[in-house]
């Protein structure tokens, strides 16, 4: 799956010293120290945090800004979203998107502590509503600290709102699951398995075994549990935390474990969490990455599965 930025003509000149990454979903340390030391020459580039909202004060990119991937998911008490698959509605991800200081010709840069999932869930929310112009920074924050980056505290600053538009037209729904299409592809799953023939699905639960046991259950959701023929590959396989990267240099041996699991790029692959954009979108980003077209994160994940009481659970 091939993904070009639309760049400004100042970007497009440097594109092809900043962007020589092995992909085009991740964007190295070295390559995004490259806008913060010139911001004048790339004022049109936003480094936007996706971790907790409480954490950004105490830590956080020059200039960046925050929107926490968990709360980028809308929905109410009961796991109910109003605009699903979307994880907000055209107006609502309009406005608090432009309030952040982006407009549709921006470059988000979408940055964590280093792990990846928050900064994922940053990645797929843009992705989803059509702005292709966005990358995850590999390594986040302790990655550009590596490299003489002084971090920034208090709180955030936004010097200019922008006006930001969605067209609905180029929504792009084929990154996302609604429970439905988890649903279909869970029968279809637990037949073959049944049957004794391999289902064209797979259902990737990227959660700890706490959570698809059932044992701990998050936020306000009613049952614990996973979705019945899910398969479990935790997001903390894949994360390399002894270099503090998102993702490893090589994937290879990422791809590996994922075939090993029947992950392959044949098959239509689900992926969830407790909200979709997290862990879920953590691996869609990396199987991205591996070259996976047929991938949908399920955006209402466990929180609205967990309390749809008509939805069929396991643990």
């Amino acid at each position: 799956m091939k993904k070009f930025l639309v760049l400004s003509s100042t970007l497009i000149l440097a594109s092809t010293a900043l962007f020589a990454a092995k992909n085009d979903v991740f964007i190295s340390a070295k390559e995004a120290k490259v806008f913060l030391d010139n911001p004048d020459k790339y004022p049109n580039v936003k480094f936007v945090s996706g971790d907790p909202a409480d954490s950004f004060p105490t830590e956080h990119i020059p200039g960046s800004v925050e929107m926490g991937a968990h709360h980028l998911h809308h929905s109410d008490v009961a796991g109910k979203m109003k605009c699903a698959p979307l994880y907000q509605c055209i107006e609502e991800a309009e406005h608090h998107i432009g309030e952040k200081g982006i407009d549709n010709n921006t470059l988000v840069i979408a940055y964590d502590d280093f792990r990846g999932p928050n900064a994922s869930g940053v990645y797929h929310f843009f992705k989803l509503y059509g702005h292709e112009n966005v990358k995850i920074l590999n390594g986040g924050r302790a990655a550009l600290k590596e490299l003489g980056v002084q971090m920034e505290k208090g709180p955030e600053v936004i010097k200019e709102k922008k006006h930001y538009t969605i067209d609905s037209s180029k929504v792009n729904t084929s990154v996302a699951a609604s429970k439905e299409d988890i649903l279909k592809a869970s029968n279809d799953i637990v037949s073959s398995i049944e049957k004794g023939t391999t289902s064209k699905y797979v259902i990737l639960d990227s959660r700890a075994m706490t959570e698809i046991m059932g044992e701990n259950k998050l936020d306000n959701v009613a049952r614990g549990g996973h979705i019945p023929g899910a398969t479990f590959m935790e997001w903390k396989q894949v994360t390399d935390f002894d270099k503090k990267l998102s993702v490893p240099e090589n994937l290879d041996k990422v791809k590996e474990k994922l075939e090993k699991l029947g992950i392959t790029k044949d098959k239509e692959i689900y992926t969830y969490c407790h909200v979709g954009a997290g862990r879920g979108s953590y691996f869609y980003s990396v199987l991205e990455a591996l070259g996976y077209e047929n991938i949908k994160v399920y955006t209402g994940s466990w929180d609205e599965w967990g309390n749809d009481m008509n939805l069929p659970i396991r643990k």
